[in-house]
C-alpha cells in the first residue's frame, strides 16, 4: 500500500500567536508522526482578511520546521506566476524538506479579484494560463517567452541547490482534473467519498502516476463541533451545517475512521486543518498518521 502523507494546517490565528508559543508548537509537530505543514492563502476575503501563503511558508522555515511546506491552496490567477516561481524556488533552496505548491482558480469572494483589478469572469483562462507558465518556470531554467495575461521574456530562472517544487492543483470541477493532470497532482476539497473517487478517477485516467490529496477541517477536543463549526463560520463566513458532514470530530480513532475511505478510493496526501486546542490537534493527527503510516509498513 502507498505510504499517505498527512499534514497538518496551521491557520492564520496559529500563525499569529506570540514567537515564543508558535516555537513550542513548531517543536511539537517536529516531533510528531506529521509528514507535512500546510497554510492557507488569500489577499482580501470576506471582508479583507488574508494571508500571503508563501510569506507564511518562509516564515515557517525560519522557525525551523523540520517537515515539507504545503500551500493549500494558493491563489494563482492573483498573482504573476514568475514572481511565484521565485518566492518557491527560493524556499526550496533553504528548505531541505521540501516544499509543495498547491494551487487553485479561488473566487468565493470577488472582491478578492476586484481587489488586485481583476474579474472573476476570467478567473478561468487565467488559471490556466498562469499555471502553463508556472510548471514551465519551476521546471528547468531557461529562456522563456510568453503572451496573454501573464507576459514574460527575458532568460528565465536560475535557481539553486533547493529540491524540485511539486505542482498540485486544487478544486473539484471537471476543470481542476484536467489542470491537475498538467501537474504532480489533484487535491479535492470538502466533498464525500464519492465524489472525491470520481475526481480521481478522472485524474488519474489522464495522468496514471498523479499524486490525489483531500484536504479538509476537523475538530478535536472538548466542544470539538462547535469549535470547528465557529471556525467554518468565521473562516468561510457561511453556515457551518453546510460543511459538517465533511468536517469531521473526535480524535485519531475517529479521523481514522472518517478518513479511511478517501485513502481507499486513492488518496495519498491528506491537509488537516484542526479546529481547537492547537497542541491536542497535533497529538490527534499524529496519531491519524501513525496508524495510516503503519498501514504502508
Amino acid at each position: 500500500m502507498t505510504a499517505v502523507s498527512v499534514g497538518i494546517g496551521l491557520s492564520p490565528d496559529i500563525l499569529r500567536l506570540e514567537r515564543s508559543r508558535l516555537l513550542e508548537l513548531v517543536d511539537r509537530i517536529n516531533d510528531s508522526a506529521i509528514d507535512h505543514v500546510v497554510v492557507t492563502d488569500h489577499v482580501s476575503f470576506r471582508g479583507g482578511r488574508g494571508q500571503d501563503g508563501l510569506t507564511a511558508l518562509h516564515y515557517l522555515a525560519g522557525l525551523g520546521v523540520e517537515r515539507a511546506l504545503h500551500t493549500g491552496v494558493l491563489l494563482l490567477p492573483l498573482r504573476h506566476p514568475t514572481t511565484v516561481a521565485r518566492q518557491l524556488l527560493d524556499l526550496a533552496d533553504v528548505h531541505p524538506p521540501g516544499v509543495v505548491a498547491g494551487v487553485g482558480v479561488g473566487g468565493d469572494d470577488p472582491a478578492e479579484f476586484s481587489m488586485v483589478g481583476m474579474s472573476t469572469r476570467e478567473r478561468g483562462r487565467r488559471m490556466d494560463e498562469a499555471l502553463t507558465l508556472l510548471v514551465e518556470l519551476l521546471a528547468a531554467p531557461g529562456a522563456v517567452a510568453h503572451d496573454g495575461y501573464y507576459p514574460a521574456e527575458g532568460p528565465g530562472l536560475l535557481r539553486g541547490t533547493g529540491g524540485r517544487v511539486e505542482v498540485l492543483v486544487g478544486g473539484g470541477v471537471e476543470a481542476a482534473h484536467e489542470r491537475a493532470a498538467r501537474t504532480d497532482g489533484w487535491l479535492g476539497v470538502f466533498s464525500s467519498v464519492g465524489r472525491f473517487a470520481r475526481g480521481a478517477e478522472q485524474v488519474r485516467t489522464l495522468a496514471p502516476s498523479a499524486t490525489l490529496g483531500y484536504q479538509a477541517w476537523v475538530g478535536v477536543g472538548p466542544d470539538a463541533r462547535a469549535r470547528a463549526d465557529a471556525q467554518i463560520r468565521r473562516f468561510y463566513g457561511l453556515d457551518p451545517a453546510h460543511f459538517e458532514r465533511y468536517v469531521p470530530t473526535g480524535n485519531g480513532e475517529d479521523l481514522l475512521d472518517h478518513f479511511q475511505p478517501y485513502v481507499d478510493a486513492g488518496a495519498t496526501l491528506l491537509n488537516l486543518f484542526p479546529a481547537g486546542d492547537p497542541e491536542l490537534g497535533i497529538d490527534e493527527l499524529s496519531a491519524l498518521a501513525s496508524a495510516l503510516h503503519s498501514q504502508s509498513a
